[in-house]
């Protein structure tokens, strides 16, 4: 088990155990805030050693929960909806295998194309910035940031053109065979697009945020990108 997952198992037993019914909007009011002050404390440190186990479906439990409850109304409301991500979160645990399910579903990229990347070594170019790119593109993903993983999905695709020799990603796709090049056009004119609408489309009255399903469909083709490029900057030190 996990640092975090511990953690976040060891906070949920406290916040079910903690005495939050014994307070209530008719108590005096510094025993409302105190009792609010702290449950307050216990979630946010909750929600952040949930969102640190990586695993972007537990992450979307909490993305959107207010951890800073005004009132003990809201402090009871708030406990509510931990509880439902206690219940997965519990449920989840159980699995022996659940650290290795977790890492391979929190990854955007998989580890060990990322290991293979990380071990290249190219004179031509320096490709330290996009193993950064990819690590910060995993651990978005991993905790449910998914305006930021479409973001440096599309830095990376922009990124990458001179290990082909080529100056934009659409080139890299035209001059690709015909396998690849179906499955790197994907990139560009679907997840390219996706990334611009979350970044250029001004405040509206009414909005919407991008979900895991959103991305989930470009994490093949931005793999067999990764692969297209270890290949040709290891064939450039050959």
């Amino acid at each position: 088990m996990t640092t975090a997952l511990s953690l976040a198992i060891r906070l949920a037993d406290e916040i079910e155990q903690f005495p939050l019914g014994h307070c209530s909007p008719s108590d005096d009011p510094d025993k409302q805030y105190a009792y609010t002050a702290e449950f307050r404390d216990m979630a946010k440190r909750f929600v952040a050693a949930v969102r640190r186990i990586g695993d972007p479906d537990l992450s979307n439990l909490v993305v959107d929960l207010g951890t800073s409850p005004q009132s003990i109304v809201e402090a009871h409301e708030l406990r509510a909806e931990l509880y439902v991500v206690i219940d997965a979160l519990k449920e989840v645990a159980q699995d022996p295998n659940y650290a290795t399910t977790a890492a391979s579903n929190a990854a955007f990229l998989a580890i060990d194309v990322l290991t293979q990347l990380k071990g290249v070594t190219c004179t031509r170019l320096d490709t330290s910035r996009l193993v950064k790119m990819c690590e910060e593109l995993n651990d978005a993903y991993g905790r449910a940031n998914y305006i930021s993983t479409s973001l440096l999905l599309r830095a990376i695709i922009n990124h990458v053109p001179p290990v082909f020799g080529f100056t934009s990603f659409s080139q890299v796709v035209a001059q690709s065979g015909r396998s690849v090049k179906s499955i790197l056009s994907r990139l560009e004119d679907d997840a390219r697009p996706m990334a611009d609408l979350h970044t250029h489309v001004p405040m509206r009255r009414k909005d919407y945020l991008p979900t895991k399903n959103q991305l989930e469909s470009y994490k093949a083709p931005f793999e067999v990108l990764i692969q297209e490029i270890i290949v040709r900057l290891n064939d450039d030190e050959t």
